[in-house]
């Protein structure tokens, strides 16, 4: 009798485990599905506020609403880490939620767990509104230039490979085309992975995290220092950010609320 009630607690105890380990997989399945849709979706096209009439205005609050929609999906995206990192400390297979997520971000996977959850706080972030308008203003001329109207792009992404995007008239690289997108959208999530990704832009991370730690504002003031490596203009770049975002245009669309039919 004691045997049997044993062989019948050992039975119970693995179907116990084996539901858990089955809802686990299904878990880090659905957070995969959910996080692919946050981040590697394009963009639905968003409309100009019909409250603002200047142009640059509106082509700053239109950027600073895309950056919004952008700043949502990361926030979104953040919350799955400490679910997905806890799940994986329990698992010797890899989690195909974090495998996704050191994918789009571009970190190292033959690292300690510790090392990828650090650089998810550090990648997996929003930026100001007013900081992007800023540089797409600079970036496209306020949206008119031959890149932004034929490929809207309004970051200055370039590609290297031959029909990847539009062949720049005076460039002496052969290789060399400026990046075309299918929507503004997607230019903006772009702009978004390359400062959440590339080296150059490692000190706008930290400085970004220490500012969420010290529950500080995240200011574009706070952040330009950061960006000199974004233009071959290094410190005269930043003087053209510092200019650009004190203007008027972009001030004003600031203080008008993002649309409500978005």
């Amino acid at each position: 009798m004691i045997k049997h009630a044993a062989l019948v607690t050992v039975v119970a105890t693995a179907g116990l485990l084996y539901t858990a380990l089955t809802r686990e997989t299904d878990l880090a399945e659905f957070d995969r599905k959910e996080l692919e849709a946050l981040i590697e979706s394009s963009r639905p096209a968003l409309t100009v506020n019909p409250l603002v009439e200047d142009h640059r205005q509106q082509f700053a609050r239109l950027m600073m609403d895309y950056a919004e929609q952008e700043n949502e999906r990361l926030r979104a995206a953040r919350a799955f880490i400490p679910g997905i990192i806890e799940r994986q400390t329990k698992s010797i297979e890899p989690d195909p939620a974090l495998t996704l997520l050191m994918t789009h971000f571009d970190i190292d996977p033959d690292t300690s767990l510790d090392y990828i959850e650090a650089e998810l706080y550090l990648r997996v972030d929003g930026l100001p509104p007013a900081l992007v308008a800023t540089q797409a203003a600079i970036e496209s001329a306020w949206g008119e230039s031959r890149f932004a109207i034929e490929g809207n792009n309004y970051f200055g992404h370039q590609c290297y490979e031959q029909g990847c995007g539009i062949k720049p008239k005076q460039s002496k690289k052969k290789a060399l085309e400026v990046r075309r997108f299918e929507t503004i959208g997607d230019s903006v999530a772009a702009y978004y992975q390359n400062i959440n990704t590339h080296r150059a832009y490692r000190d706008l991370r930290k400085l970004r995290l220490d500012l969420r730690t010290q529950n500080q504002p995240l200011t574009t003031k706070a952040l330009i220092p950061t960006l000199s490596r974004y233009s071959e203009l290094g410190q005269k770049y930043l003087r053209i950010l510092r200019s650009v975002f004190r203007s008027d245009y972009i001030q004003l669309a600031q203080q008008v609320e993002p649309d409500a039919g978005q």
